[in-house]
């Protein structure tokens, strides 16, 4: 059965999320709706960052280093909006301490906030326990969809190949074809990610 609409979907390309990185001037608070974090191998290439394709990647064909990212959705009980954190592993150490604590990263406080003014500085996460005597929490996003839309590729499948920094080192299996022939080619870098900067 076809469905057709005069009005306008909230996002035409599906269940999407809006991807958030720690701001330098100020931090960033919610809840998190994720039971658990997902990582992988990224490279920021031709101004974006994109996931590493360990047998055919564009960044790594150019010598370019890896660096791995972790994502949650978080939730702001005060604007009712949820997007897609990114963090690195670095960062991400309190999370798991947290979620070996509780056993789940649903329903942590979490707040980040960048060391100093640099866009590159270090990102600390404080994380707490969430009051929700009176607050209904969405239902949890599917993390690995949201980054397909982002990224522009096939939804992967994932295995569980070891631990990185106590977090599971996840494969990531999509169609080749798509990836190689969605990715940019050519687009203007954005001057708050360097690659080479330290910190998160």
């Amino acid at each position: 059965m076809f469905n057709f609409t005069t009005d306008l979907p909230e996002d035409p390309r599906g269940n999407s999320l809006p991807l958030m990185r720690c701001p330098t001037n100020r931090a960033v608070s919610g809840i998190i709706l994720s039971t658990d974090l997902v990582g992988t191998r990224t490279h920021y290439f031709h101004g974006r960052t994109i996931p590493c394709d360990d047998n055919s990647c564009p960044a790594c064909s150019e010598a370019l280093p890896w660096r791995w990212h972790a994502y949650v959705a978080v939730y702001s009980p005060g604007s009712h909006r949820t997007v897609l954190f990114e963090m690195t592993a670095r960062c991400a150490e309190s999370l798991i301490q947290y979620r070996d604590t509780y056993g789940t990263l649903r329903g942590c406080q979490l707040t980040a906030k960048r060391a100093n003014s640099s866009p590159n500085s270090r990102v600390i996460l404080q994380t707490a326990q969430a009051d929700l005597q009176k607050i209904a929490l969405p239902a949890e996003p599917d993390v690995l969809e949201a980054l397909s839309i982002i990224w522009n590729i096939e939804r992967p499948s994932i295995s569980v190949e070891g631990r990185t920094k106590q977090q599971p080192e996840l494969a990531v299996r999509q169609n080749r074809l798509l990836q190689q022939s969605t990715l940019p080619t050519s687009t203007p870098a954005s001057p708050l990610r360097n690659p080479n900067g330290n910190g998160s």
